[in-house]
């Protein structure tokens, strides 16, 4: 359609009123948005002109928005500058990057000298009332290239400054946190952020918070020493300098070969005694056990460095750790550090209600120290170490794809799951039947009159054309329902309603893997496969289970729920006088799997449940010292058999609690080569001789365990009722585990906290 023709002065005008403002530091006028691009289709192509673009002595809200591109330029936001938001337009803090490659020795371009420490910074931020949101902060000065040297990325100086899920990279001094004057304060809070570096990669003597953040130790190649976290400078006057809060402290670097930090008496003060508490956040193995030392003739032990209730392999107490007090820790909140005068309090802006989901802390836990076999060695922190743009919320089946990615990308992620999730479902989300995966020709009638006994007979398995169909059309069901969980990833639910159905979930040949907060059900096989000589009647076998865990190390799942949902295998149908089982078992740990942990989890009504082991043939695998599983505070209701049944492992079985059901079997069954040591459980509605089902093991060690409520020896029941000499020494005793409840405790313990929608 042709538009008509406008009177040349209103044309004019409206051409004038949409076109964006392109003078280096014109005036801003009425606007509270200026946009940056790269490619002039924004208000200003630097992010300098658009700062010269506010006036002097702002007072109202003014936001940078930075579209997608690197940005390579030194910016100063000075002080009478504030209330500037500057932020990044995709929310992948990725996409917008602002760098810039001096170091310390560079000569400046105008020849008056060498850049030095405070000039090299990429970005100077002297504005109080600053935000800064999903972007990047960089130093690109190349230490390979050129020699190490100090490159600052950032230096701020302002007051009540936000840096929400930002990310600061550099090597050396790569975030100079400081005020304008010893005698000034500034309070800058750092939430969601990834910092990451080498030598003093966070100092100066500002009042910082780092909350919920990743902190990155990169190495430099020593096998003794790599660097120091932090290099504090806080005056003397002080009482808060740094504070790192409910975070995670990594590394690249060998084991014990980085410090958290040492004290700066910057400039050579003498009133500098920095001040960083590190508490309540995960430590990486490379950390020293005496991890703070001294600095430019400053001793470690005048300043005010400390830890409170860390864990992780890196964390530990002794006498080079000072550890506050509960009473003390109480007035070091990041409440109480950015308070100051006026009672700033940015953090209520970032964390949830109580009520809420907190998926920025949920995330980032970790297994904690001696829970089970999966802290064995290196414990087990899953994606734990993710850089914020490796954070994805998924509802959908494609996004949840999407977001596991390539299996043998070891790149942390976190993956939280929102709402039910439908893996019978095809890319619109309609919902997909068993008729749309099969193939071939197959179908269940064709398929039961070629088979039946009475044409096929008894002594062969299934083959021929129907069973090729059966078999191709599992595998096009299998494609589209499994999912396979790579390494260092953590897959967790938000909130109480979080669930896969009809998944089949994979952690193959991974390692450092955390499932948590999910609710798994009715993982079906619409193609079961019928043997004849499966017994003496035959039976029907099912291929998929809600999580299988093959060929993988350091694999915790805690806190979810398994179960076959509104399909169980008690509504099926009989063909051949057997039942129609369309589930296979609930959670399986197999093919050398090892150091896993199983807790706090709820299955239920459900029949083959758990193998920990899948074959009695120890060179098949090499299961011999694999295997290493421990099983607590598990919620079994109403199972049929294998809770779990083991070969070879060293399984620990503890505070678990067990009630029978209809079609109840067994619960332990001790296996070829298994070493079970079960103890503190609590079975209710189960006789204690069929607690116990042996399968070609020879002993296990249980002890302390009731039922219905009153003490058994397990192994004493199981023989007198079998006229066995099951042995009742397993051969070891475990070191690694939990407070071990007593088993009186459990049937209100259990019951109450075990299953998914208990993490808040």
């Amino acid at each position: 359609m042709r538009l008509p023709l406008l009177p040349p002065l209103i044309a004019l005008t409206l051409i004038m009123s949409a076109a964006p403002a392109t003078a280096a530091g014109g005036p801003m006028g009425t606007r509270s948005t200026i946009v940056v691009a790269p490619d002039g289709s924004g208000h200003y192509s630097t992010v300098q002109d658009a700062v010269n673009a506010v006036p002097a002595g702002n007072r109202r809200p003014v936001t940078i928005l930075v579209r997608k591109g690197t940005y390579k330029q030194q910016v100063v936001i000075p002080a009478d500058k504030p209330h500037i938001s500057l932020v990044g337009d995709t929310g992948d803090p990725r996409d917008v990057v602002l760098t810039f490659d001096a170091a310390a020795a560079t000569p400046r371009p105008d020849g008056s000298g060498p850049y030095g420490t405070s000039g090299s910074a990429s970005y100077v931020i002297s504005a109080p009332d600053f935000t800064a949101r999903n972007l990047t902060f960089q130093n690109s000065y190349d230490e390979a290239a050129n020699g190490a040297s100090q490159a600052v990325a950032v230096r701020t100086t302002g007051d009540r400054q936000v840096y929400d899920n930002v990310r600061f990279l550099g090597n050396q001094d790569t975030l100079y946190a400081n005020t304008d004057s010893a005698t000034t304060v500034a309070r800058q809070y750092f939430h969601d952020c990834y910092v990451e570096g080498d030598v003093d990669f966070i100092f100066g003597r500002a009042t910082a918070v780092f909350d919920d953040c990743v902190i990155k130790a990169l190495t430099r190649g020593s096998p003794d020493n790599n660097g120091y976290v932090t290099a504090a400078s806080t005056e003397v006057a002080n009482p808060y300098g740094f504070l790192i809060h409910r975070s995670l402290l990594t590394s690249d670097a060998p084991a014990r070969t980085y410090h958290l930090g040492r004290p700066w008496p910057a400039g050579g003060s003498t009133t500098a005694r920095g001040q960083v508490l590190i508490r309540e956040s995960w430590l990486g193995q490379q950390f020293k056990d005496a991890p703070w030392t001294d600095m430019s003739g400053l001793n470690w032990r005048e300043a005010r460095l400390s830890e409170y209730r860390n864990h992780g392999p890196g964390a530990g107490v002794n006498a080079d750790r000072p550890q506050l007090d509960p009473g003390t820790a109480a007035a070091f909140t990041p409440q109480r550090y950015l308070a100051g005068s006026d009672g700033w309090n940015p953090v209520r802006r970032h964390h949830p209600a109580p009520d809420e989901p907190a998926p920025s802390r949920l995330g980032r836990e970790v297994l904690p120290r001696d829970d089970g076999w999966a802290a064995a060695t290196t414990g087990t922190t899953g994606g734990s170490a993710a850089r914020p743009e490796n954070v994805h919320v998924v509802s959908t089946k494609a996004q949840l794809v999407a977001a596991l990615g390539n299996p043998a990308d070891n790149t942390p992620r976190i993956i939280y799951v929102k709402g039910a999730i439908d893996a019978d479902t095809d890319a619109s989300g309609a919902t997909l039947t068993c008729d749309d995966y099969a193939v071939d020709g197959y179908s269940l009638p064709a398929y039961l009159a070629a088979y039946d006994p009475a044409v096929w007979g008894r002594t062969s398995v299934p083959s021929g054309p129907l069973e090729d169909a059966r078999r191709a059309s599992y595998a096009r069901m299998a494609q589209h329902v499994t999912v396979t969980i790579g390494s260092n990833v953590t897959l967790i639910g938000l909130g109480r309603n979080a669930a896969l159905k009809s998944f089949g979930l994979r952690v193959t040949n991974a390692d450092n893997v955390i499932v948590r907060n999910l609710t798994i059900t009715d993982t079906s096989d619409c193609f079961p496969q019928w043997d004849p000589t499966d017994g003496a009647d035959g039976n029907w076998n099912a291929s998929f289970d809600n999580i299988e865990i093959s060929g993988s190390t350091h694999v915790w799942l805690d806190h979810n729920t398994l179960n076959d949902g509104d399909n169980p295998d008690s509504g099926q149908p009989r063909y051949f006088g057997r039942p129609f089982q369309v589930h296979d078992g609930l959670l399986d740990v197999v093919r050398a799997s090892n150091y896993v942990t199983l807790s706090w989890n709820h299955l239920s009504d459900h029949d083959k449940v758990s193998l920990i082991g899948n074959t009695d043939t120890e060179s098949r695998y090499g299961e011999g010292d694999k295997l290493k599983v421990t099983l607590h505070h598990n919620y079994f209701q109403g199972l049929g058999q294998r809770t779990p049944r083991v070969r070879f492992g060293q399984v620990h079985l503890y505070n678990n609690y067990y009630t029978g059901g209809d079609a109840y079997s067994y619960s332990i069954g001790v296996g070829f080569g298994s070493r079970v040591y079960a103890e503190s459980n609590a079975f209710e509605g189960i006789p204690a001789a069929k607690v116990i089902s042996v399968l070609n093991g020879a002993a296990i060690t249980a002890r302390d365990n009731l039922v219905d409520r009153r003490p058994a020896d397990l192994v004493a029941a199981y023989n007198a009722a079998n006229g066995a000499a099951l042995g009742s020494d397993a051969g070891w005793t475990p070191a690694l585990h939990t407070k071990i409840h007593p088993p009186q405790a459990l049937r209100a313990l259990v019951p109450a906290g075990a299953g998914a929608g208990r993490l808040r």
